[in-house]
Parts: C-alpha cells; structure tokens; sequence
C-alpha cells in the first residue's frame, strides 16, 4: 500500500491550530481541492467535492493531537487521512498529514491526491503564517 505524508511547521499555538484544523466547518479554508463547500442534509454533514457530494466525519484528540478525517459516498464507505498537531513551543507547531491508497482508490485518483495534499498542507501554512 503507498503512502504520502506532508509536514510543516507554523508560527501558532497548539490550541489555535488543532482547533481550526479539527472543526469541519474550516474545511473548505484549507481542503480547497477537496471540499468545495459544505452542507446539511437531513442531520448530516457533507462536503461538495469534485467527486460529487461526499459523507465527512472528523474525529479528533485535543490531548494527543489527532484528527483522523473520514469521507465517502456513504456512511458504510469513508476513506480515513490522518492529521497530527504537534506542539513544539507555546509559538510554534507542526502539521502531519498522510493519506494511504486505499484498494479502491485507482492509480489516477492517487496521483491526484498527492498533488492536492501538498496544496493543501501548503494552505494550512498559508493561514497560520
């Protein structure tokens, strides 16, 4: 299974960055390849996507700085990506974010993630520099 991973480092508190990261609400802010916006529908939340309207969940731990994002066209079928915080000062943090291709995802599809997860770390770093 392949794998990619992108870091950085921003000038901002722990607390500031996991809780903009973590809150669903923020994503089209920095996921702007991925969710284009977002929206309620019966009770749940979903992202428009270039792939049409996904299913999203964020579960996160302010205390070990996880947030591991699910999405899929149904609830039965999200895809998680992994996000760390890391607090490296009352300044300073890191942002970790890694996606596996998964056996659905096809080798089209994978290259494209991996382009966008640099667009997208690069954002993060955008908003907090």
């Amino acid at each position: 299974m392949k794998s990619v991973t992108e870091s950085c480092v921003v000038p901002k508190p722990y607390d500031v960055v996991f809780g903009f990261l973590s809150n669903f609400d923020n994503m089209p802010k920095w996921s702007t390849k991925f969710v284009q916006s977002i929206k309620t529908e019966n009770g749940h939340t979903k992202a428009v996507t270039p792939f049409g309207e996904m299913f999203v969940r964020i579960d996160s731990d302010r205390k070990t700085g996880v947030i591991d994002i699910f999405a899929g066209p149904a609830k039965s079928e999200m895809s998680p990506a992994y996000m760390r915080i890391i607090s490296f000062s009352n300044n300073s943090c890191g942002v970790t974010f890694t996606f596996f291709q998964w056996p659905h995802t096809t080798d089209q599809m994978w290259e494209m993630f991996c382009d966008w997860i640099k667009i997208e770390v690069g954002n993060i770093k955008k908003l907090f520099s």
